[in-house]
Order: structure tokens, then sequence, then C-alpha cells
């Protein structure tokens, strides 16, 4: 099993949580991170085990949500990328946080899943409104038996 740095994620996340902020005040807040170095992240260059640590606690995500096992698929699905990008808001509450990420997942959940109706439930919401009669087909072409 190979595992590697979703850099492009955490690209994301670096950007997405510093805004419209300066790289040198989001360097500041971090703390041992230069400004630079934050520029070369959000480029999606790996960053070494020291920065990597210090932008995860930043953001406060896991490390282990930036590690990929790369033999399996990489798709993020959106309900966990709305998850994630809950969790490294700093104005949101981690449980709050968590509350909503449940919600996304709940609401995707339901909204994805096709609903299963029995022909009796399909017939008994029809009405005589929703049939419109016979309908001419025109001439018999072929076998046709009428």
């Amino acid at each position: 099993m190979k595992n590697t740095l979703n850099a492009e994620k955490l690209a994301n996340l670096v950007r997405s949580k510093r805004g419209n902020r300066g790289l040198r005040e989001t360097a500041k807040e971090i703390g041992n991170v230069s400004p630079s170095t934050i520029s070369r992240v959000e480029n999606g260059k790996t960053p070494d085990m020291d920065t990597f640590l210090a932008l995860c606690e930043w953001l406060e995500v896991s490390p282990a949500e930036f590690i990929q096992n790369t033999e399996e698929e990489q798709d993020l699905e959106t309900p966990e990328a709305i998850a994630i990008q809950l969790r490294a808001d700093k104005n949101l509450d981690p449980a709050i946080a968590n509350a909503l990420a449940s919600l996304v997942k709940a609401a995707y959940k339901d909204m994805t899943s096709e609903p299963e109706y029995t022909l009796e439930e399909l017939l008994a919401g029809a009405s005589s409104e929703d049939f419109a009669g016979e309908y001419d087909w025109g001439e018999v072409v072929g076998e046709e038996i009428w």
C-alpha cells in the first residue's frame, strides 16, 4: 500500500481559510511558517513535516485527512468535501461544524437516493386527468395486432 500527501486538498483548504487576508498576516497567525512557504503550499507544493503539522493545527484538521492511498479511488465525495471545509472554518465551533457536516451528509444521502414505489402506490396517486384518452397512432405498419 502506497500513501501520499494530497497536496491539492491541503492547498485548497489553506487558500480557502486564508481567504483575502495577506500571506504575511496568515504566516504570523500560524507561526513558524513563512509567507513564501504558504504561497508554495497554496500552489500545490509539499511542505516539510513541521510545516505540514503546523498547517493542520491551524486548519483544525487531522493530518490523516490529507493522506491518501494511491492504489484506491481518490475522488472525494461532495458531503465529505463539505465536511472538511466546515471543520477547517475557524469561525465555527468544532461541535457545530461536526453537527452541520452530519446534517449535510444526511441531506445529501436523502437527496441522492431514489424513492421506491409499488405499482399500487403509483396507481393510487394517478387520476383520470393523468390519462388523455385514446391516441391515433396511424396506419398499421407491419404485423402489429390492435
